[in-house]
């Protein structure tokens, strides 16, 4: 299979289609010798933060010398991204070849998009012998295919709030004992602090499994942000360290990853020369990112539900832009709570421009310009089918305003970041 045929097979089974449950992806892993089985992985999940948290705790294993494995949704541009070994995304031929065991193993067919990609993620880090293993869960955690791993290091919960709620539930307790999930028997369980309907719930699925929990109660401080270079130093305290992640909830991320790592450092032991490395070369695009086009800010995020906006909102309101007026350039899919998201930004609304993603699942441009102006009847809203052609006219408009905050969708943030970076050509 070569890699265009790969990424048509793939394509096939479309990306949003969701069929939770583990039966279907275990019968395919069996008849491919089990790959997850002896992999000594770190299992992430929550509803906001994982893909950070995932990031730092690979970024620190990789500094401390381990080889890494990396599994994360969505990408950005390309779906190779998702699957990392030492930081380096599964090569096309690899990802080909792979993609063609999976889909053999399925001959039914029916095995979804992310089963798939979850199953090339196991047999690349299986055959490069990865020491350490980060996955953060698609959806959920108790039926997503990442939880086919039995025998974690670790598990983590980042945090609890409301999303994918026609899969996962209407209430926070509901959501928590899908991410709750997760818990393995006697696997050590790190989470921070969560509202007490979730930690009740969380803290039950320990006891019952008999996994011993660690609630991380105090985020690391900021110290400061040099925004420009999105770098910011957080304290634990004690020490001071520099990230390369912005926003104003990585202080919260730093400190469970530093604690899930503590908590299995007899099997992967860290030095405090590696956490310093790691944490200052992570990488996460398209979370609370920066960039300069034409002499213009641009801040890119991928929030997509009203716990991620708010930290947006947070973290835009400590920022040298926090007074000024900014374009919103928003774009999200129709199965999110789209008037929450909007809830939680529309005092800060002037300037809005809605636009529309590819795919089935994209809320079209005019719904969601209609809650803007429903939430914020005083902005000037306006719509276009193209992100691009609102970052074009953005940046080519002497009137519009110097900064624009991109967001509502990683799906928006991969488009976003492919046209500021050339530019904002298409």
């Amino acid at each position: 299979m070569t890699y265009p045929q790969a990424l048509r097979v793939l394509a096939a089974r479309q990306e949003g289609r969701i069929r939770l449950g583990l039966s279907r992806l275990r019968r395919s892993l069996r008849r491919l010798g089990s790959p997850h089985e002896a992999l000594p992985c770190l299992h992430v999940a929550g509803t906001n933060g994982k893909g950070s948290t995932c990031a730092i705790l690979e970024s620190v294993l990789r500094a401390a010398g381990y080889r890494t494995g990396l599994y994360l949704s969505p990408h950005l541009r390309c779906v190779r991204e998702r699957i990392r070994v030492r930081g380096r995304p599964v090569p096309e031929a690899d990802f080909a070849r792979l993609l063609g065991r999976a889909a053999a193993a399925d001959p039914e067919g029916e095995l979804t998009y992310f089963e798939l990609l979850t199953i090339v993620a196991f047999l690349h880090f299986r055959e490069l012998d990865a020491e350490a293993v980060v996955l953060e869960t698609g959806l959920g955690g108790r039926l997503d295919a990442t939880n086919a791993v039995q025998r974690p290091l670790a598990c983590v919960i980042t945090s609890i709030a409301f999303d994918h709620t026609q899969w996962l539930g209407r209430t926070l307790s509901c959501i928590a004992g899908e991410k709750a999930g997760i818990i393995k028997p006697g696997v050590p369980v790190f989470c921070p602090s969560l509202p007490p309907e979730a930690m009740r719930v969380v803290a039950g699925r320990a006891a019952a499994q008999r996994a011993p929990l660690t609630v991380v109660r105090r985020p690391w401080r900021t110290v400061s942000v040099r925004w420009r270079d999105n770098r910011q130093t957080l304290s634990d305290g004690r020490r001071r360290y520099e990230i390369h992640l912005l926003g104003a909830r990585q202080g919260r991320n730093a400190a469970l990853a530093r604690a899930a790592l503590e908590g299995v450092r007899g099997s992967l032991p860290v030095t405090e020369a590696a956490w310093r490395r790691g944490l200052a070369r992570v990488r996460l695009p398209g979370r609370c990112e920066v960039l300069r086009a034409d002499g213009r800010t641009a801040i890119v995020d991928g929030a997509h539900n009203p716990e991620a906006m708010s930290q947006l909102a947070l973290t835009l309101a400590a920022s040298p832009w926090g007074r000024e007026r900014v374009r919103w350039i928003l774009g999200m899919m129709r199965d999110k709570d789209r008037a929450g998201i909007v809830a939680r930004i529309a005092p800060r609304l002037q300037d809005a421009v809605a636009v529309s993603l590819p795919g089935f699942r994209a809320l079209a441009a005019g719904e969601l310009g209609r809650e803007l102006r429903r939430q914020a009847p005083a902005a000037l809203v306006r719509e276009t089918e193209d992100p691009a052609a609102a970052l074009r006219a953005w940046l080519a408009d002497p009137a519009a305003p110097r900064t624009a905050v991109v967001c509502g969708s990683f799906y928006l943030a991969g488009a976003a970041l492919a046209a500021l970076r050339a530019g904002g050509r298409p």
